[in-house]
């Protein structure tokens, strides 16, 4: 991919996402409702063996809209995709069809993506009609009435072998609340012959709230 922009660099305070949420009262289910983002302490049986073989590639647009995401048994089909079921059904109990890509991507030093995206960004758009690159089948379903509306979920952890907190290069969220729909920037992402991938970036504001 190939990326062109014009960005200024501003010093931005992060929160205790922790604090945040003690303060709020709420269920995990409440916090996320409200704010998009919550924290959860969950074990996995996941080995550092099962992460390895379920990232097997850097970053592609695979990770990004699943064309061309293989059918393939991986741990995290067979493991992960359970575990994380249960933690969207108690997040979101009226969900009705999930699906889980069996390969994930792994960042850090000796991975597949040893690089970082410091841009403050999200990967998706608005609609189905910001994946064109999604297929016929995708829009299809999507458009079917029994449908409602369509969620993605980000999951961020550290894996194994990788003990103990992250301590460096921390994934921070905003809270959708304090961004104005101003300072949404529409990109398109070329991913050279395939086309352009529909995500968004992020202007700042001082009135914007962000946790780690």
């Amino acid at each position: 991919a190939r990326y062109y922009m014009n960005m200024k660099t501003a010093a931005v305070k992060v929160w205790n996402a922790r604090e945040k949420e003690a303060k709020e009262g709420l269920s995990k289910a409440e916090f996320f409702d409200r704010y998009g983002f919550v924290l959860i302490k969950r074990r996995t049986a996941m080995t550092a063996e099962d992460w390895n073989e379920s990232a097997p590639k850097p970053l592609g647009v695979q990770n990004l809209i699943g064309l061309d995401m293989p059918d393939a048994e991986t741990p995290l089909a067979r493991i992960y995709a359970k575990e994380v079921e249960a933690i969207v059904r108690e997040l979101l109990p009226d969900a009705k069809d999930l699906e889980l890509d069996p390969e994930v991507v792994r960042r850090g030093p000796g991975t597949k993506n040893p690089g970082y995206n410091f841009a403050p960004h999200q990967d998706y758009g608005f609609t189905a009609d910001d994946w064109p690159l999604a297929g016929p089948d995708f829009h299809t379903r999507f458009g079917s009435p029994e449908v409602k509306g369509l969620v993605v979920l980000n999951f961020w952890r550290p894996v194994l072998p990788m003990r103990g907190p992250v301590k460096k290069t921390p994934l921070a969220v905003c809270d959708p609340n304090t961004v104005r729909m101003e300072d949404i920037v529409p990109v398109n992402v070329r991913r050279d012959a395939m086309g352009y991938i529909k995500m968004m970036d992020i202007a700042y504001n001082a009135e914007q709230r962000w946790y780690y």
